[in-house]
């Protein structure tokens, strides 16, 4: 298992990257603030909205402060932020103002001790996840037959250079680190001892396997007859790789198929994280 780690990053970034976030969102209109003491309401107010309570404290955001608590279940945390960045995504608010409810509700609630999962993610591991739901459920709407591989059912080639393209975006507009932020978990396959007729229905049983389990707000692509990608939080890519190799290892495929699953990281600029993940040069 081999990682491609980036190059030296251009620009530093501060270590506060919560109060870089924060100041990024617009706080100019003062909203009305309900007087509950409960944390929805201390989370409404922190996060200064300028929505009514009512508008703003919709289900999804209801059901992630029921999930945000001490003795969290990990995936049941992953599972509210996603389907709240969802809510958010699909009520076209911004990227910045999705980051900005998140942020407050970590200084409110978050986990200081105790936690298993707090080995696994932080705060911008946290953030990287709703960015990546927010903005997965935006691409979910556009349809064309350029952003559809026919053979997988995943996304293609020219539709992850795009997705790619708007995380750096996100992280440049928020001043964070992209290769901190995301990564990527690449599939392999070695074909070439199988026959022509056999390596279409290789590469769907992969394609399904990959889509089945990635469904938190990852993109998962098919780059090549022989590569599929998952693009996803890069805290989660390390625990994924063992989940992936273990869903592959019964691939019902026949002998002579050679399955590699690796980590590949973000580099700093979009042009060159596509072609580390695609495995050609810049500008190719």
């Amino acid at each position: 298992m081999t990682e491609t780690r980036p190059g030296s990053e251009p620009t530093s970034h501060g270590l506060d990257g919560a109060r870089r976030l924060l100041a990024a969102v617009d706080r100019s209109v003062p909203p009305r603030r309900p007087g509950g003491g409960d944390l929805l309401s201390r989370w409404y107010v922190s996060a200064g909205s300028a929505l009514p309570f009512e508008e703003w404290a919709d289900p999804a955001t209801r059901h992630l402060a029921e999930a945000f608590v001490p003795g969290a279940d990990l995936v049941a945390v992953e599972e509210a932020v996603v389907a709240f960045a969802q809510a958010r995504a699909g009520a076209e608010h911004p990227a910045e103002a999705l980051v900005g409810d998140l942020v407050a509700l970590v200084r409110l609630a978050w986990p200081s001790s105790g936690q298993e999962w707090s080995d696994w993610i932080d705060p911008a591991g946290l953030m990287a996840r709703a960015l990546g739901a927010w903005a997965a459920d935006r691409d979910s709407r556009t349809s064309g037959r350029d952003c559809i591989d026919a053979a997988t059912g995943l996304a293609t080639a020219s539709f992850l250079r795009l997705r790619v393209r708007e995380l750096h975006d996100q992280c440049r507009a928020l001043d964070i680190s992209a290769p901190n932020a995301f990564g990527a978990l690449v599939v392999d396959l070695e074909l070439s001892a199988v026959a022509a007729p056999e390596r279409v229905g290789i590469r769907v049983e992969t394609g399904g396997i990959l889509a089945s389990r990635f469904r938190a707000g990852e993109t998962v692509a098919a780059l090549s007859s022989t590569r599929q990608v998952a693009v996803m939080p890069a805290y989660g890519i390390d625990r994924a790789i063992g989940e992936v190799a273990a869903d592959l290892a019964g691939l019902s495929s026949p002998d002579g198929v050679g399955v590699t699953v690796r980590r590949v990281a973000f580099a700093y600029d979009a042009e060159a994280t596509f072609a580390a993940l695609a495995g050609t040069s810049v500008g190719s």
